[in-house]
């Protein structure tokens, strides 16, 4: 349910695609990357003290057409004017095909990438509807992950709590940072003949219902 001083958008459906060697993942001593390609292109900037929540629904080819670490979903990325590219923040939460099977998968860079795997869906279409939310409880403000998992109609019938990322509204980041939201889509392995190119060899994932995002009104 929308706040009442809350604007929200939702963006028209839409398809994206990305070639392999595509990531987005920070791992130490010095791994750092962020070339997957995202909807937008440039990602809808926000004041990270206006965002409420954000959420997309989505579709990849069946498993059988996957490959190890495929994924697509969610993505948050926080900047802050000035900030070196190796030092913003983000957290991505969708699908990520891990050892055979989908994972609902969420990562979250804070000075480098975490990440956690739960049971995917099951059946032949490998797809979730992802939200990400601004809460607060007793304790303070934090961001909020979720599955929102639907029947076969479509009908929402539980909202599955995945992860909660603390760091997200602090005082500090909410002092000058901004988060873009957007969807993406990676496929981080490369296999023999990637580099003769083609669109067959490139991970599509659909959109179904666009982007959704609510920012509260200033």
């Amino acid at each position: 349910m929308s706040k009442p001083n809350a604007v929200m958008t939702t963006s028209s459906p839409f398809k994206l695609s990305a070639p392999s060697g595509t990531d987005i993942w920070r791992k130490p001593p010095s791994h750092n990357a962020f070339n997957a390609p995202t909807y937008p292109a440039n990602l809808e900037s926000h004041p990270l003290k206006s965002f409420s929540r954000a959420r997309l629904t989505f579709t990849l080819p069946p498993s059988s057409q996957l490959r190890q670490y495929d994924q697509a979903g969610l993505l948050l990325h926080f900047t802050k004017p000035g900030l070196p590219a190796n030092q913003t923040k983000w957290i991505k939460t969708g699908i990520e095909f891990y050892l055979g099977k989908p994972y609902i998968a969420t990562v979250g860079c804070d000075t480098w990438a975490d990440w956690s795997l739960a049971p995917g869906p099951e059946g032949d279409v490998v797809g979730a509807t992802i939200e990400a939310k601004r809460e607060e409880d007793v304790l303070g403000r934090s961001l909020w992950v979720y599955w929102i998992v639907r029947d076969g109609e479509g009908k929402e019938v539980e909202r599955r709590p995945l992860r909660e990322v603390n760091w997200a509204f602090t005082g500090e980041m909410e002092d000058g940072w901004s988060v873009g939201v957007g969807a993406y889509v990676a496929r981080p392995t490369k296999v023999e003949g990637d580099e003769s190119g083609g669109k067959e060899r490139e991970l599509v994932a659909e959109f179904g219902e666009g982007v959704e995002i609510e920012v509260l009104d200033s």
